[in-house]
């Protein structure tokens, strides 16, 4: 049984607000505060020695992540090159910014008094699955690495993902979903929702299924 995806906004700074509410599909819960705001845009088509992926608001999403090679993930950025590695962004996660703040569901004790660092202890790392229901259905795997950068926003932690550089694919349409991998159950110590506001342990699907283009490179 999968689990919806956990779509939380995190803004780091005005210029990233519309990129991190971006990274990534899937549907979004009752709680509005935490619901994706999906950027209005058009798939940018990478271009020969141009990888970078810009959000609707200009910023460079591989600039920021240090990444050489052109990104799937935030809606007008959905397009790789046929064969050529490609790396996997989505949403962030963010918790209480202390114990002193944190709030969990009925029955739930963290292992680590910090609500971000519970996490960190038990986070494994994702599983990203191309085409998945399909013949071409393919996986891979990453550890706790695929965690880039975690910023304070409005006082609260928030990490930000990007897998390692993934196997090129054949061209035409594709989809990309994300399933994070628990230890352990993690609840994030802003609510008391346990569908919202918790990880539970083992694995449990992250996104939805992201669509994105593979073309051939331009010559």
């Amino acid at each position: 049984m999968t689990r919806p995806a956990r779509i939380k906004a995190a803004l780091v700074g005005t210029a990233l607000a519309t990129v991190l509410t971006t990274l990534g599909t899937g549907p979004a819960h009752a709680d509005q505060r935490w619901k994706e705001t999906a950027a209005q845009g058009t798939a940018l088509t990478p271009t020969n020695g141009t990888n970078h992926c810009i959000s609707p608001d200009g910023v460079d999403l591989n600039m920021l992540l240090s990444i050489r090679e052109p990104i799937i993930g935030p809606v007008n950025c959905r397009v790789a090159f046929a064969k050529k590695p490609w790396v996997r962004t989505f949403p962030s996660w963010g918790t209480a910014a202390s114990a002193a703040t944190a709030v969990y569901p009925a029955g739930y004790t963290p292992s680590l008094p910090n609500p971000f660092d519970d996490f960190l202890l038990k986070f494994l790392g994702v599983r990203v699955t191309q085409d998945i229901g399909t013949p071409q259905e393919q996986s891979v795997s990453y550890g706790p690495e695929v965690l880039r950068l975690v910023t304070p926003v409005e006082g609260l932690p928030f990490g930000t993902f990007a897998t390692p550089a993934i196997p090129g694919l054949r061209p035409g349409p594709h989809t990309s979903t994300v399933f994070f991998r628990m230890a352990f159950e993690h609840c994030d110590g802003a609510g008391t929702d346990q569908e919202e506001n918790c990880l539970p342990a083992g694995e449990v699907q992250y996104t939805g299924d992201t669509p994105f283009e593979v073309v051939k490179k331009r010559m």
